[in-house]
């Protein structure tokens, strides 16, 4: 009987220390966890106090001078496991009817739990609000529980040089707060490191004056959408166009595009507007596309295309504009390239010959409608790959070699930014990089 006793007696000394562990293992967790929501809340002060301070100093003035859209009233509809098997199956259906017109079957489509993000924000996007809309972002994201590394952008250039290096291990998504300029960085940052890295998603969060890109995605511009969906997490990968542009000691310049390519007269109308900056930003724009569609300045080149099915189509003739678009839209309600899908593996291409200004006007009037490709003056294709090759008004006859000196050298329109210069070649990397939708 002392024997049991004894033995009772252990199980319950056992019992009652394993219970003793358990209290204080739940307090010290509960500490732990305490101390965590403190350091996180300490973190998000100073960050918040820093950028308060960033944006005073840039703006000389305080927070409350400048307004943008939150769009607080947005909702989103919840995705599950069975939504994700639909939205892969190849076949688009009413239940996908939440991913964007221009994100094809199968979406290749993912969903990340997302606790951690890293937001670059460009102080000077959106006549200088930038600061102040990624301070409503930072605060959004902490509201809902989300950790957020804000990293400011300091010159041109820097998103792409931030994406090349950082460690991206302990993101769930990067966030780019600018416009589509910001954003081109950001993928050509993204595209110019390993391979394995690129799974990480980009998530466009509208600030800059140029937001085609957040339109078609987000179906809005206001910074309260743009942080409902990077929390959903839902991320589909995109095509990217590879660009080279040979240079005279045999090496190439590369350079990455997500949304659009201009060459010719649309990207005559960027040069002229850059002469126009003591003008503001939309009546710059206005006079330098009427002063260039005046002109209606033809240019003879070799274009050269392959088609989805791999076959190849040259063209030697005079050329007015040449657009290359991945997305659907180019502006607000224009509808450029009304067959474009994301994740295609295409481009869509533009030629437009005649450089009659009646004829251009019509075409600019019915690209709010997407009729425009149906016109005599507009030639519509998909391509895997295409190239321009221009020439001077002074050379009578088209020369293949590249170093034939009656070669023309004109600015091209990337993404909205004018980078790099003719003779160029462009293939489509499909479905590239992750995108969040």
């Amino acid at each position: 009987r002392q024997g049991r006793m004894s033995e009772t007696n252990q199980h319950h000394h056992e019992h009652h220390h394993h219970i003793t562990r358990a209290l204080h293992d739940r307090r010290h967790g509960k500490d732990s966890e305490l101390a965590e929501k403190e350091a996180h809340q300490k973190q998000f002060k100073a960050q918040v106090e820093q950028m308060q301070e960033q944006f005073i100093e840039d703006l000389g003035g305080d927070l409350t001078e400048l307004e943008f859209e939150i769009d607080q009233a947005y909702t989103l509809p919840p995705i599950s496991d069975a939504d994700l098997e639909r939205f892969n199956d190849g076949h688009r259906n009413e239940a996908s009817s939440v991913l964007p017109p221009t994100i094809g079957h199968p979406a290749h489509a993912a969903k990340t739990d997302v606790r951690r993000v890293l937001l670059l924000y460009n102080p000077a996007s959106g006549g200088k609000q930038g600061t102040k809309i990624a301070l409503k972002a930072v605060e959004m994201f902490h509201e809902r529980g989300v950790e957020t590394i804000a990293k400011r952008l300091e010159h041109r250039g820097h998103a792409e040089e931030i994406l090349k290096v950082i460690d991206l291990t302990p993101y769930d998504v990067i966030g780019v707060l600018g416009g589509d300029g910001t954003f081109h960085e950001a993928v050509n940052g993204m595209m110019n490191r390993d391979p394995q890295m690129k799974k990480v998603p980009l998530a466009f969060i509208a600030g800059g004056t140029g937001n085609s890109f957040s339109l078609e995605l987000q179906g809005g511009i206001q910074v309260g959408r743009s942080i409902k969906h990077i929390i959903r997490g839902l991320s589909c990968p995109i095509d990217v166009g590879l660009i080279s542009f040979p240079r005279e000691n045999g090496q190439e310049e590369l350079i990455y595009s997500f949304n659009s390519i201009h060459w010719g007269l649309a990207s005559k109308v960027n040069v002229t507007a850059e002469k126009l900056r003591w003008m503001g930003k939309a009546v710059r724009y206005t006079t330098a596309t009427m002063l260039e569609l005046v002109k209606g300045v033809q240019t003879r080149a070799k274009i050269t295309l392959e088609t989805e099915d791999k076959q190849i189509i040259e063209y030697d003739e005079q050329f007015c504009l040449v657009i290359v678009n991945n997305i659907m839209t180019a502006a607000k309600g224009m509808k450029m390239a009304p067959n474009a899908l994301l994740n295609d593996g295409l481009f869509d291409i533009l030629l437009i010959r005649s450089n009659k200004t009646v004829d251009l006007m019509k075409v600019f009037k019915d690209v709010y409608q997407g009729t425009h490709v149906n016109s005599a003056d507009v030639e519509y294709r998909q391509v895997r790959a295409f190239s321009i090759v221009p020439y001077e008004k002074s050379n009578s006859s088209v020369l293949s070699t590249e170093s034939d000196p009656t070669l023309a050298e004109e600015l091209v329109d990337i993404d909205g930014e004018l980078k790099g210069g003719t003779p160029f070649f462009c293939r489509v990397i499909p479905r590239a990089i992750r995108v969040i939708i």
